[in-house]
Order: structure tokens, then sequence, then C-alpha cells
């Protein structure tokens, strides 16, 4: 069977375009000066990198998996503030051109208010790939095993093949149970760099307190004791609710391909 790597190109892309710039700080000045080299000796990294990755996991094929070019997320619909408190201003100079340049020359896959992560979800729990997609790259087969390549610790959330490049020495299976474990464990705990608080106060030791439970393989249980723990707290299975959906990495069964709009998780 062929193997389809999915490359989570949003941090591929940031981690390049990072490297190919200098920041320089002078007194007097309250903002740092940034000195970017030419794209045109990115390409050659860009596409050693790729081939570098496509290589560890003995990879026939790659989808590059991007966000949403407007920003336009779903999630802000559910939580506002989130992601609120990133500084756009401090991305690397070429980012956006290093994403043109994978969305051009590779197979790729973008959708309106998706992130990167929601595409590999998606594509990796869906049987086989989207038509559209098949027919616009014949030749990726339809049975290829999908393994997803990326340092976010979210697609741990996913059920399916795994690489991340950064921890694992090889690819390792996330079946579903550990893939529902580890969505109630952010809901849990939140994440300071997405801008989702959790339940405030819970740290990971807590939230394996919570979860470790003689009926762990039970997504309803699971979800009544995130319930409690955050009634405990003060707080509502409504609010409980909402921070589930914002940790919630789409899977298939979380998207409608036909209006092209995400379904909100719900126990």
């Amino acid at each position: 069977m062929s193997i389809t790597l999915l490359l989570d190109a949003d941090i591929v892309a940031f981690q390049l375009a990072a490297t190919h710039q200098r920041t320089y700080r002078f007194p007097g000045m309250e903002a740092p000066c940034v000195a970017a080299d030419d794209f045109e000796t990115l390409p050659l990294r860009i596409d050693a990198e790729v081939s570098k990755l496509t290589q560890a996991v003995k990879a026939d094929h790659v989808i590059v998996c991007l966000s949403c070019p407007t920003e336009e997320n779903w999630r802000l619909k559910v939580l506002p503030s989130y992601k609120g408190h990133r500084d756009y201003s401090q991305r690397p100079v070429h980012l956006k051109a290093v994403k043109d340049y994978l969305e051009a020359n590779y197979p790729s896959y973008r959708r309106d208010t998706l992130e990167a992560d929601d595409i590999m979800g998606i594509l990796s729990t869906m049987k086989g790939l989207p038509k559209n997609f098949l027919a616009e790259h014949p030749q990726i087969p339809a049975t290829s095993q999908k393994v997803i390549v990326s340092e976010d610790k979210d697609m741990k959330t996913i059920p399916g093949w795994l690489w991340n490049p950064k921890k694992d020495k090889a690819p390792w299976l996330v079946c579903e149970d550990q893939a529902n474990y580890w969505h109630f464990y952010q809901t849990l705990v939140g994440d300071t760099t997405d801008g989702y608080k959790g339940l405030p106060g819970c740290g990971e030791a807590r939230a394996v307190k919570v979860l470790d439970y003689p009926s762990w393989d039970s997504v309803d249980e699971r979800w009544r004791r995130v319930v409690v723990a955050f009634e405990a707290k003060g707080h509502t299975e409504e609010d409980a609710l909402v921070q589930a959906r914002v940790a919630r990495i789409c899977r298939a069964s979380d998207y409608d391909f036909k209006k092209k709009e995400v379904i909100l998780w719900k126990s």
C-alpha cells in the first residue's frame, strides 16, 4: 500500500521563513529591525525540507495542508477571543510567500474557515480522499495510507497515523480512544498558545485525575466527569462545551462537505 504524507504546512512554512531572516535591536529603537534574505534562495530549502520529511516516513506522496488564508477561523464564532492575543505583526517576512510556493508546487488542500490542523484531521479520518481532489491529483491513490506529519500536540486528538518529527522515531497509530482522551484533556487544560483557557486552575495532573477512571473508554462517562469538574469550580456545562468545541480538531465526521461548514462537537 502506498503512503501519503499529510503535511502541516503552516508549521513548516513558519519555520523556514523564520530562519531566512535576522532580527536586530539597536539602542534607542523601540521596535526591532528585521533583515530578510531574498526569497529566491528559499525554494531549494523548501523542496529539501519536504523531501526530507517524505523520505523519513517512506511516503510515496505528499499533500500540503494549509490554513484558510483569510484567517476567518470557524472557532471565532464559538469563542470570539480565540487566538486574539497573538501579535501577527511578528510573523516572518516571507511566510505568505513560502505558503504560496508550497500550494503552487505540491498537491495541496485548503478550505475556508479551516485551520491546517482541521484539514489534516479531516483528510486523515475520511474514507479515501475528496473526489474533486483526486480528480485534480490522479497520481494519489484513494486507498493510500495517510500519515499526519506535524509537531503540534493537538494532532494526538486525531485517530490515525501520526509522526511528530521533533519527538517521534517513527509514525505511530493513535487509536480512537486515545484521540478522545486527548481531546478531553485539552478541554480541561486549555491552550495558552491558541488563547482558550480550558478549566481555570486545572493543570496536567488534575486533568489526568479527572479522566483516568475505570470506565475511561466511554466518551459519555469522560464527558460527564469533565462537566462535573467544571461545575465544581462554579462553571456550567455550556462553559465546558465551549472549551470542548474550540479544542476539537475536526475529523471527517465533524465537517459537512456539501455545506462546506463545520459540524460543532456535542457529546
